[in-house]
């Protein structure tokens, strides 16, 4: 295994981990816009896709790229409770994936696009349109999830704008993350927590991709044709 690469920039984030971090705020306006400008048809189409790619992240999470896993930067409560004690001193520990809060907050936004997605799937305007799976559940339900739906999207965009807000902080402090979503590298130091082998991102691995891919898809064709 070659050593560790310091003090130069090395690959973090492959282009699949890339696309879904910037498809995804765009998915989250087109759906919007698309329900505000009721074309409820492109909504659907919108929701399929951005539930086939959440699905490929969680996969990608468990078999992608070694700085993209969820082993990597999901960190139990002592390492999270030290990083935030220190975030704001100069003993920040420093992290090439998410740090431990960084990794946390993937977790929360992953979590509430998902709620976001799922009460999607049972709605209904009792009028025109049904989300896929509304003939599952009893009305109460459908309504239930329904009233969520319409609530919740104002929690999500609380909690994107913290996300944003965040990335500012860090660029203040001298860490600029969105560069690094841009490119898929991070400048290393052996002060690193994370820091892997230098060839742990040499090659794509595309024959895992496909594969996650393909769950993905089939996924989302099962969910959007079950109650057909």
């Amino acid at each position: 295994m070659i050593q560790p690469n310091v003090d130069q920039n090395i690959k973090v984030w492959d282009w699949s981990i890339r696309v879904f971090h910037w498809s995804l705020p765009l998915l989250i306006f087109l759906l919007w816009f698309s329900q505000s400008e009721g074309e409820m048809e492109r909504h659907f189409l919108f929701g399929q896709i951005l539930l086939g790619m959440l699905v490929y992240r969680v996969i990608w999470g468990f078999i992608g790229t070694p700085y993209a896993r969820f082993n990597h930067f999901l960190y139990g409560p002592k390492t999270f409770f030290v990083y935030f004690k220190n975030f704001f001193s100069g003993n920040k520990p420093r992290y090439l994936s998410h740090n431990p809060m960084g990794g946390f907050m993937v977790l929360v936004l992953m979590g509430a696009v998902s709620f976001q997605l799922v009460t999607g799937l049972f709605t209904s305007d009792e009028i025109f349109f049904e989300g896929p799976l509304y003939s599952l559940v009893s009305e109460s339900l459908s309504s239930w999830m329904s009233r969520w739906h319409a609530l919740f999207f104002n929690v999500l965009l609380i909690l994107i704008g913290l996300h944003l807000a965040a990335i500012l902080l860090y660029k203040i402090k001298g860490e600029g993350l969105v560069k690094a979503m841009l490119n898929g590298k991070k400048e290393a130091s052996d002060q690193d927590q994370d820091l892997l082998a230098a060839d742990a991102m040499q090659n794509f691995p595309w024959l895992r991709f496909i594969f996650a891919a393909a769950l993905a898809i089939a996924f989302v064709l099962l969910v959007f044709n079950l109650a057909g």
